[in-house]
């Protein structure tokens, strides 16, 4: 699912202040896009203050969670980094979790 600003709709657990998407639901974004955009709206930061490149190279991480050569999604595996204030989960089964964490 997508909003009208060609970024993923994020489901908000505002309980737990974690945000959850689908990367096969986006899967016309690359998921490195996808990981910053989720960042985005879990912390109201500005775009600038999100680099993902200063935990992980983007291109790797699309990489890593890339369909098959036969064209059939990775299942299993799991990468978590922090970035810009956060906890990301990334799920071979495609889904995207960013736990905001507590500002002091």
């Amino acid at each position: 699912m997508q909003n009208s600003h060609n970024r993923p709709t994020v489901d908000d657990d505002s309980e737990a202040d974690v945000h959850t998407v689908n990367y096969y639901d986006t899967s016309d974004i690359e998921l490195s896009v996808t990981v910053v955009h989720t960042v985005l709206e879990a912390t109201d930061k500005e775009p600038t203050e999100v680099n993902l490149n200063s935990v992980i190279q983007p291109d790797a991480l699309n990489r890593i969670f890339s369909p098959k050569h036969d064209g059939t999604p990775r299942d299993g595996g799991t990468i978590e980094f922090e970035l810009a204030g956060c906890h990301v989960t990334i799920e071979g089964d495609g889904k995207i979790h960013v736990e905001a964490t507590p500002q002091s």
